[in-house]
């Protein structure tokens, strides 16, 4: 039970670290600070990779005790100080893990719309049509313009 509760601890750790990087991540692409982004996007990943290495430590500690997940296999221990320790880290992580999920949701819609912003930008600059609204109804027969969409993701 130590060594489960001892990973878990370092992934705690860890994942605190990369909700601050992400919430410093998310603050620089507000202020489109690219060498900002761009430094911490590689502490990023450095934490990344140590996660990952931990959750492959705790699935070999499961294999090894037949467990399935973390959270069943500490509900189906004795009870014991061991055992509250461990579901309180886990009910952290958790925690922790959602609202990870929700800033890097975030960072992601802020990275499409500076995206869609660039390519707009840059569609406008270059006098390629994009859509209809580039486009008056008269042209082409009534029809909606669709000139070449030359930075669209699709493509």
């Amino acid at each position: 039970m130590q060594d489960l509760i001892h990973i878990i601890r370092q992934q705690l750790v860890l994942c605190l670290r990369l909700y601050e990087l992400t919430r410093e991540q998310q603050n620089a692409l507000v202020n489109t600070a690219v060498p900002a982004v761009q430094r911490l996007t590689k502490e990023i990943e450095a934490v990344v990779i140590d996660l990952n290495r931990l959750e492959k430590k705790r699935r070999d500690f499961l294999q090894q005790h037949s467990g399935r997940d973390a959270a069943s296999w500490v509900a189906a221990q004795p009870e014991g100080l061991e055992k509250d320790m461990a579901l309180q880290l886990l009910e952290k992580q958790a925690g922790l893990l959602q609202k990870l999920k929700e800033a890097s949701g975030n960072n992601l819609q802020y990275l499409n719309k500076n995206i869609e912003y660039i390519d707009y930008n840059v569609n406008v600059i270059t006098q390629t049509a994009a859509g209809v609204t580039y486009g008056t109804p008269g042209d082409n027969g009534g029809m909606p313009v669709q000139g070449s969409k030359m930075f669209e993701a699709n493509v």
